[in-house]
């Protein structure tokens, strides 16, 4: 397991650090229980992150590893239902905002998929979670890759054999953790001896620390108070999805020389700067992260490398167009830091420090009120198990903050998702009202009428409610 990847799933164990991912993916027809077993089934052959748990050495200064689970059972992750009537948006958000908040079983590989039947029209959804730990903001849709097919009835061949797994010790891994060491060691002298050996080699990397130095005071420096109206934090999450135009973020982003994902922060932005108006407590200023993936195309779907962008999202103005130019220069010059990876070159400490100190340091650290990421599109058809994909909503983790949007494109369609906390915004049917007409504002800069789908909120639940 890389350090990342053990830095996240050590924070799977404190619920409010907890970072759960949640796909839900309406399809035009139940695919039926067996294609949906045999489908999954292949899928975990292919990727064989699927099959493995996470076992940690006897030491806590070791990395955990990843190994092939010999217990694997697909019956352990896979789970039916039927979603009560009417079936509609509000009825999958209900059970999206169920698998949010459900901790994984971290004795068996960090993944589970539920089969909803019932929605109108005849149509069903399913449902995929697993741990960040898993994977970073790309690999949710490189892990539906292997279940998604590009025609109805693929050939797929026969069921590939399964990966021969093992048991695997504590002790074992204890063993080879410290069988690493030396090899380590010796590769780390050399660079050392190396770099002490050629001046100007050590004058680059010299420079380079420093110019390091200074870029990290930049991404890990304040960007401004939080908003005192989304200040509250609980463990409840809500969850609303909507759809808007995909020409239209585009024909946005040309009329004013920015991104699809820029002209999406300007919704977002818009969206929020009205909800402040409304409840009269307006704010100049909004903290708001943008992930980042780092990777490249060949890290693969089970490995972890993001950095994020802190930027300080302007509320104040009431221009759409004069907002999107602030966010695109201001996340331009955040992408082009060379710290925006310190959470990698950090996350080998990270990894080993104490649960008491990573809870420190968590609260010490700068928080942002808003997390807004985009995943990366499907705009072709795609099935699964037979049944047609019409729609995805990506529900990201609420570590701590108020609240996750999530653009994802497929199918034609461009989805928006947002898992927030209930305590930090309080006023769901404003919120909704607002989300709608900060996406209509801003990309009517397009020049043409969008098109907003009506936005759904999950119920919240009784006990939420008592609460």
């Amino acid at each position: 397991m890389s350090a990342f990847d053990a830095f996240l799933y050590r924070g799977d164990d404190d619920p409010h650090t907890r970072a759960i991912f949640a796909v839900a993916c309406v399809l035009d027809r139940s695919p039926g229980r067996q294609r949906f077993i045999d489908t999954f089934d292949r899928a975990s052959r292919l990727v064989p992150r699927l099959r493995q748990r996470v076992v940690a050495p006897l030491v806590p200064l070791f990395l955990p590893w990843w190994v092939l689970d010999p217990e694997f059972d697909l019956g352990f992750h896979l789970r039916f239902g039927r979603l009560p009537a009417p079936g509609s948006t509000r009825e999958l958000l209900d059970a999206a905002q169920a698998e949010v908040t459900a901790p994984l079983d971290a004795d068996r590989p960090l993944w589970e998929a539920v089969l909803l039947e019932g929605l109108e029209e005849g149509r069903a959804a399913i449902i995929v979670r697993l741990s960040h730990a898993l994977t970073d903001s790309v690999g949710p849709s490189e892990l539906l890759a292997a279940i998604l097919d590009s025609r109805r009835w693929p050939d797929k061949g026969p069921m590939p054999p399964a990966p021969s797994p093992r048991a695997v010790t504590p002790e074992e891994l204890l063993s080879r953790s410290l069988g690493d060491l030396p090899a380590e060691a010796v590769d780390a002298t050399r660079h050392l001896v190396a770099a002490l050996g050629n001046p100007r080699k050590l004058r680059s990397a010299l420079t380079g620390a420093v110019d390091f130095t200074e870029s990290l005071g930049r991404v890990l420096g304040s960007v401004g108070p939080p908003s005192p109206l989304l200040a509250g934090r609980s463990l409840r999450r809500r969850c609303a999805a909507f759809e808007v135009g995909p020409q239209d973020l585009k024909r946005s982003g040309n009329a004013v020389d920015a991104s699809i994902g820029e002209v999406y922060l300007g919704c977002i932005a818009e969206a929020l700067r009205l909800y402040h108006v409304e409840l009269h407590e307006p704010v100049e200023n909004l903290p708001l992260a943008i992930p980042v993936g780092l990777r490249g195309p060949g890290g693969g779907a089970g490995s972890n490398r993001f950095g994020a962008i802190l930027i300080a999202a302007p509320l104040l103005a009431n221009d759409a167009a004069k907002r999107v130019e602030l966010i695109s220069r201001v996340v331009r010059e955040g992408r082009a830091e060379s710290a925006i990876d310190a959470m990698n070159v950090a996350a080998p400490i990270l990894a080993r420090l104490p649960a008491s100190m990573l809870r420190a340091l968590a609260g010490s650290a700068p928080r942002p009120d808003i997390l807004a990421s985009g995943f990366p599109g499907l705009n072709k058809p795609c099935y699964i198990a037979g049944a047609k994909v019409l729609k995805s909503y990506t529900f990201g983790p609420v570590p701590g903050v108020a609240a996750m949007f999530t653009m994802q494109s497929i199918a034609g369609g461009c989805f928006i998702s947002v898992n927030y906390d209930p305590a930090a915004i309080r006023h769901s049917d404003l919120f909704a009202k607002c989300l709608t007409r900060g996406f209509r504002t801003t990309l009517r800069l397009g020049g043409q009428r969008p098109q907003i789908g009506q936005v759904a909120v999950a119920r919240m639940r009784d006990q939420e409610m008592a609460a």
